[in-house]
């Protein structure tokens, strides 16, 4: 609506400004309703956001509830620097005495210098045999042999280090510049004494180092020493096995991570020395992503009784409390879907534990979600590897573990033209209709104020030749009466 600044009534007298001020107000009713219409529109925009972060929050919470987090069992070393430990369910709970000897390596071999890495070496094959060291002889694995090709113009040191890299045999190939040229560097990529490897080659024609400088066998290259040149190559590293005592019974391992020593029990050897291992029971995984979910809800359910209270004044014409959501039934359906969740049994499962209320999960009088601990913990310690199968992918088919199907209620809400976006995208095209038909009224309002304006002032105008005139009729009829006295 167009200001009114400009005074009239000044020759009139009249207070014509607030007049038009009056009736402009009068006018601009239906004006205020609009705003106001769009002013809840916005405001119910503004909720649905709020009310879709909190349900992504516990929709990411509710995805957190993954089979791990409910193995029961705990491991922990008493010297972390010397190895360290996970359990699962079929861990017996006790404790272990762990002495590591060695630990398990990869096989390394080291190359003659060349002058750089720019060096020309022969083109021809690397054939690559794979197997142990056993009375100083090389004995082949069952593994077939696989062969490298150095082509014609990629016959370089690099070209090699390439060729190697990208045939991907399971040797990783560098170049090492020690202070007398740049050397081939080889390493198995496993480790244990089954992975040692020996080269032979055959090289074709052509001006570079000879291929052959490239031959291998670990049981008779000598050990690399910085002072001699390696020719053809050096043992820079012996595969083995990784060697350690478990309360003194005397265990090999071709890896450093051994899994099969204790069943249940993943170990992680990192240097040689002592430690203990511990195996208990542990629940604190399952306990916090539990813990976070009703943490979630909860928060989720306080935010969504803001957003849709409606309580009446306690007296009569005494305003109430409403929110911008108040019965909207978005708000009931969410919260809905969530306790039929919390109660709704894993579609297949048997036994006492088949759903989130079955392990400690249950609403208040308030409405508000808790868990139970010394319910929870008990479940665990009965049956760990059940409670762990409410979660399991692909245990009950898929979709059907607890996670998955809560997280698909939770995301037919949320997610892009979910129940969130459909009632955003209906106010979002009502608030435009809104501020078209606002705009339309704008236009209208200002016409009127100036058709109003254009009479007052014409009225102002009249009003004041009549009181000009009235004016100097007065003081004429005074002159006239003075002539007669």
């Amino acid at each position: 609506m167009a200001s009114i600044g400009s005074a009239l009534g000044v020759g009139s007298g009249l207070d014509l400004t607030t007049l038009l001020s009056n009736l402009m107000a009068a006018e601009s009713i239906p004006l205020t309703k609009l705003q106001s219409q769009e002013a809840g529109a916005q405001s119910k925009i503004s909720a649905y956001g709020q009310l879709r972060s909190e349900i992504a929050t516990l929709r990411d919470a509710v995805k957190n509830l993954a089979p791990a987090k409910f193995n029961g069992a705990g491991a922990s070393s008493s010297a972390t620097d010397i190895a360290t430990a996970t359990a699962t369910n079929a861990a017996a709970k006790g404790t272990y005495s762990l002495e590591v000897l060695s630990l398990a390596k990869a096989e390394k071999a080291v190359s003659a210098a060349l002058d750089d890495k720019s060096a020309l070496v022969q083109p021809g094959q690397l054939t690559f045999t794979f197997g142990s060291v056993q009375g100083g002889v090389f004995v082949p694995g069952a593994g077939e042999t696989k062969t490298v090709t150095i082509a014609d113009g990629s016959n370089t040191l690099e070209g090699v280090r390439d060729a190697i890299n990208e045939a991907e045999i399971g040797v990783s190939a560098s170049l090492i510049n020690d202070g007398s040229g740049t050397r081939l560097v080889l390493t198995a990529l496993g480790t244990g004494a089954q992975q040692a490897f020996k080269i032979t080659t055959t090289g074709s024609a052509g001006a570079g180092e000879p291929l052959s400088f490239l031959d291998y066998d670990p049981s008779t290259a000598p050990g690399y020493d910085a002072g001699t040149p390696a020719a053809p190559m050096s043992r820079l590293q012996a595969a083995a096995d990784a060697q350690f005592k478990l309360d003194g019974l005397a265990i090999s391992s071709a890896g450093n991570r051994v899994e099969t020593a204790v069943d249940g029990v993943t170990l992680n050897l990192v240097k040689t020395g002592t430690s203990t291992i511990t195996i208990r029971n542990d629940t604190s995984s399952g306990r916090a992503a539990l813990q976070a979910v009703v943490d979630a809800y909860n928060k989720l359910l306080t935010t969504a009784n803001t957003l849709a209270v409606n309580t009446p004044g306690a007296t009569r014409g005494e305003a109430g409390s409403t929110g911008p959501l108040a019965g909207d039934s978005l708000v009931r359906d969410v919260l809905s879907r969530v306790r039929n969740e919390i109660f709704g049994p894993v579609n297949g499962a048997t036994g006492p534990y088949t759903s989130l209320a079955s392990i400690g999960v249950s609403f208040q009088a308030d409405g508000t979600l808790k868990l139970d601990t010394a319910r929870f913990d008990k479940a665990m310690a009965s049956d760990a590897d059940a409670i762990a199968g409410l979660f399991d992918p692909e245990l009950y088919g898929e979709g059907r573990n607890i996670a998955e199907r809560f997280a698909a209620q939770l995301d037919a809400v949320i997610d892009a033209d979910g129940l969130i976006d459909a009632r955003v995208d209906g106010l979002n095209a009502s608030t435009k209709i809104l501020q078209n038909q606002q705009e339309q009224l704008q236009n209208r309002l200002t016409q009127i104020e100036a058709r109003y304006r254009a009479q007052f002032t014409a009225l102002d105008s009249v009003l004041t030749q009549m009181n000009n005139t009235s004016s100097f009729l007065s003081q004429q009829l005074e002159a006239l009466k003075n002539l007669g006295a």
